[in-house]
């Protein structure tokens, strides 16, 4: 009976004692479980949960502000500064999408960028109509490439630039300066200057800071980026070349840069510095960690692009390619080499964290870090980026041209033509989707916990019922004893009757 019961009592408890064991399992073994799984959705190929949002990016702004130019009658008076005002925000929404989508056998993925963008007036200060007066680009590109043309060449581009009226500045309307474009004869002009030099002007006859970017892929280069986890995004040929044959090799290498939309999920747990590539700058840019920060109830590690980028090489002797040939005071970006030999110079808005030389040249600049600073939040698991603004502006440098009589006499100086913040943050849906997947092994586990408590509870319900059947066994086993002993057995009648058997045999012997 003994060994019946323990083998049902072992039956019963059974099912409780495996529920149990999968919640210590799960309580151990669940976070690198999760991770795994999660991990595996963190390769670009179709189907996997980031390629949807790599493929069809969410929702960003662009907020854009020009500089009028307030005096540029003045700017052969070496005595007045120029004077700026900043305009705007003119915002877009900008909706980006990769087309051209070609997977490779050696974990890469090829593509071009389609951008979409969509003016928000009733979230702008300003309207398209706006007029904006800034630097002629135009006659000074122009201007520039013919000064060191002969001098045939160099009159005819001094006739063109008299006959059809180039001045200094230029007014147009703020939809003409971005993606509408301006016809301009010149433009023409610079199109056979560029034949002349070896290279192709994509504007035909219009100029716009913005054209032919919305809903084009004219301007859009190729990029090759790796497609696994570990290597996320990471760029591996641009435009098809391994390196642009305009910078300097050790300017140009952009071996380990993101493509910039993606890092490697656990990247930034141990690392301080980030990189991506931008296709605008022909550079990489490195982020440096700032600080632990949270976004909408998540952690997150702040990256900001600081004084690195825009170092002439002083702090940071790796820039000093970047000078192409002169370096400038700190503060900004030569991108003369990237734009046609064209005199373009990338800073931080209104010249933050720039040399006091780009401030004290002009008048109307104002930095502060809450609005000009150059930062990305990323989450430290997943490396998913929760907020980020991109901050840059455009300068030009304009100076004296001793063969150009437009030029001859102007000021050096480095004028900012605009500059633009491209914003994003996580929407409401992914991130709760965020939450989930950093939540989850900690539900895992708790699940885990809970299963092992209420499993153990009912082994324990379980042990205890078993003690008090055996107690009560043993009980009635013992009383039953009890009664078997204390029972009377009835008394029997002998046989012969002793007295009687006396008495006959006193008879006998009388």
């Amino acid at each position: 009976m003994g060994k019946s019961s323990l083998s049902k009592k072992l039956r019963g408890m059974l099912p409780n004692i495996t529920i149990m064991l999968t919640g210590i399992l799960l309580t151990i073994f669940w976070p690198n479980i999760w991770n795994h799984i999660l991990f595996k959705q963190f390769e670009l190929k179709p189907g996997t949960f980031i390629h949807k949002s790599w493929k069809d990016q969410p929702l960003q702004h662009i907020d854009i502000y020009f500089f009028n130019w307030t005096n540029p009658e003045d700017f052969t008076n070496h005595s007045i500064k120029p004077k700026f005002e900043e305009v705007g925000p003119y915002r877009y929404e900008l909706r980006v999408k990769k087309v051209n989508v070609t997977y490779h056998d050696n974990s890469t993925v090829s593509y071009k960028k389609l951008q979409r963008f969509n003016f928000l007036p009733d979230q702008s200060r300003g309207k398209l109509t706006d007029l904006i007066t800034t630097p002629n680009i135009i006659a000074l590109c122009a201007s520039n490439q013919a000064n060191s043309f002969n001098i045939f060449k160099l009159k005819g581009v001094e006739m063109s630039l008299a006959f059809f009226g180039q001045e200094i500045h230029v007014t147009k309307t703020l939809s003409e300066m971005l993606f509408e474009g301006y016809e301009d004869s010149m433009v023409a002009i610079g199109t056979e200057i560029g034949k002349i030099m070896g290279y192709e002007v994509p504007f035909e006859n219009r100029f716009g800071w913005m054209h032919k970017r919305n809903e084009s892929t004219v301007l859009s280069s190729l990029f090759t980026v790796d497609t696994t986890t570990s290597n996320l995004d990471e760029l591996r040929y641009w435009t098809g070349l391994f390196k642009p044959k305009f910078l300097e090799t050790n300017c140009s290498s952009y071996i380990g840069a993101s493509g910039g939309e993606l890092f490697p999920p656990d990247l930034i747990k141990s690392n301080k510095k980030v990189s991506l590539y931008s296709e605008e700058m022909c550079r990489n840019l490195d982020l440096d960690f700032e600080q632990d920060t949270e976004v909408n109830g998540i952690a997150g590690k702040k990256f900001i692009s600081g004084e690195r980028m825009i170092d002439n090489g002083t702090k940071f002797p790796d820039n000093a390619c970047h000078c192409n040939g002169e370096c400038v005071p700190s503060g900004v970006l030569n991108l003369t080499s990237c734009r046609l030999g064209n005199p373009m110079f990338m800073s931080y808005p209104h010249f933050f964290l720039g040399d006091q030389f780009y401030l004290d040249q002009i008048e109307g600049m104002n930095p502060i870090k809450e609005k000009h600073e150059f930062y990305t939040i990323l989450e430290p698991t997943t490396s998913l980026p929760l907020e980020a603004k991109a901050r840059v502006q455009l300068n030009i440098l304009v100076k004296p041209l001793p063969r150009i009589k437009m030029y001859r006499n102007v000021q050096t100086k480095f004028l900012p033509i605009l500059w633009m913040e491209q914003s994003f943050e996580l929407d409401n849906q992914m991130t709760f989707m965020v939450k989930l997947m950093l939540w989850t092994p900690f539900i895992g586990q708790m699940i885990g916990c809970v299963t092992i408590i209420i499993s153990t509870y009912l082994i324990y319900r379980l042990s205890q019922s078993s003690v008090k059947e055996e107690k009560q066994e043993y009980i009635d086993e013992n009383e039953n004893n009890k009664e078997i002993k204390n029972k009377k057995l009835p008394e029997l009648s002998p046989l012969v009757n002793c007295k009687n058997i006396s008495n006959d045999n006193d008879n006998i012997y009388k």
